[in-house]
């Protein structure tokens, strides 16, 4: 790598980190602490999964094979078996015979089929025991599961890599893995750089900013499961960014920079990006917003520059930082695009892709985009307007209204997509 300011594709800019950003180590963890974590081993069923046949629905558990003949005309009448429906395992069931049985609960031995209680009669007959009463006959196995239906034992239930999430969760807990071998949450460093940035509770001055990117930045941390270890703000000075980055380096497995990564007199960190020599990733991309992102090797560590304006910090963490903390993790890396309709109205093509906050809803059945009206690299409002990155292609036919178009579905996208 040299020192160039060569614009390098997105595509070869993802290859170029996920090269560097390996799985940072795993541990164990209570499982009502691992949501959201990746999983680093496989898990099997310790059992057949469900472990016993169980009932549908509550009714009475019986035999196919006795119901046969069952008609209005002709009722079949078949002995209750008394019992609690909870310990139907323990019994077993002749031919004659009938067990109440609870949604979920074990069958009785010798029972095939749960009949539905609302469609069973019961009766007391003349030597006091009771009998349920059958007008129709069942297939055998209606309403049951049976042991091992959904797994059998030893069989792959989740792939090392799966994400918990609920579902996961679940699963995990009904084969008893109490603690989850799971990868560990990459720790990351912030830093926010410049001298027009001023802390979110100061009074800015004319010509400067409160600083919003590193809220965003340690939301948008967590929302791809990883821990912001610290951050920091640094001036213009160049001694005081490189010991931060040094620090950083020691105490993280990734470093994130906002901010100062150009090539003006006061942009710090582009001179220490710069200075990286064959550490140096790449300095500029062949995409808007966020050309000037860049990525750098210290110390055997990736470091990741972000633009300051927060429209711009807000893509680049979508399309280049979060791949890191995914793969870090023990995901792919790899972003997950989906297509869409442009909506009505004109998209300005340009001479690289662009990537706008937009709004994505259903309409007519179909994933329709929208771009937000204001999409400046500098933009505030539309960064939480937006449910939605949408990849414009330079080519002006491929903007016009109606066109499908790549987008990237944001966290909690849903919540916009109906409104």
């Amino acid at each position: 790598m040299n020192g160039r300011r060569d614009a390098i594709s997105l595509d070869e800019a993802q290859r170029r980190i996920l090269a560097w950003a390996k799985p940072v180590g795993a541990e164990k963890v209570p499982l009502l602490q691992a949501s959201g974590r990746r999983l680093a081993e496989a898990v099997r069923a310790d059992a057949p999964i469900p472990a016993f046949a169980r009932a549908g629905m509550d009714g009475y558990a019986v035999r196919a094979a006795d119901l046969a003949s069952a008609s209005p005309q002709n009722p079949v009448m078949l002995e209750v078996l008394e019992g609690d429906p909870r310990d139907a395992a323990v019994y077993r069931i002749q031919s004659g015979e009938a067990m109440r049985v609870g949604t979920g609960g074990p069958l009785p031995e010798g029972a095939d089929t749960v009949v539905m209680q609302e469609a069973v009669a019961l009766r007391q007959s003349e030597d006091g025991t009771r009998q349920a009463v059958f007008l129709r006959p069942e297939t055998a196995g209606r309403h049951v599961t049976a042991s091992g239906a959904e797994a059998a034992s030893g069989s792959l239930l989740l792939a090392a890599g799966t994400r918990i999430g609920p579902g996961q969760a679940a699963l995990l807990a009904s084969v008893g893995v109490a603690t989850p071998y799971v990868f560990r949450k990459p720790r990351i460093v912030v830093v926010t750089a410049g001298d027009d940035v001023v802390p979110v509770e100061s009074e800015p001055m004319i010509g400067q900013v409160r600083n919003g990117n590193l809220p965003m930045l340690r939301a948008l941390i967590e929302s791809a499961a990883g821990e912001t270890a610290w951050y920091a703000h640094v001036t213009d000075e160049p001694y005081e960014a490189k010991q931060t980055l040094q620090r950083g380096l020691a105490d993280a497995d990734l470093v994130i920079v906002s901010g100062g990564i150009s090539v003006g007199d006061t942009d710090v960190m582009g001179g220490v990006f710069r200075e990286a020599g064959p550490g140096l990733l790449f300095s500029k991309l062949a995409i808007r917003p966020g050309s000037a992102s860049s990525a750098i090797v210290m110390d055997g560590k990736l470091l990741i520059g972000l633009s300051g304006n927060p429209g711009a910090c807000f893509a680049g963490f979508e399309l280049l930082a979060r791949p890191a903390i995914e793969r870090m993790g023990g995901g792919s890396g790899a972003l997950d695009w989906c297509r869409a309709r442009l909506a009505e109205g004109s998209v300005k093509s340009n001479a690289n892709p662009r990537f706008l906050r937009g709004v994505v809803r259903i309409e007519d059945g179909m994933l329709t985009a929208r771009p937000c009206e204001e999409n400046s690299s500098s933009g505030l409002i539309s960064i939480g307007q937006a449910n939605a990155l949408l990849a414009i292609p330079p080519s002006a036919e491929e903007t016009r209204p109606g066109a499908m178009i790549d987008v990237r579905l944001l966290s909690g996208w849903q919540e916009r997509a109906w409104q």
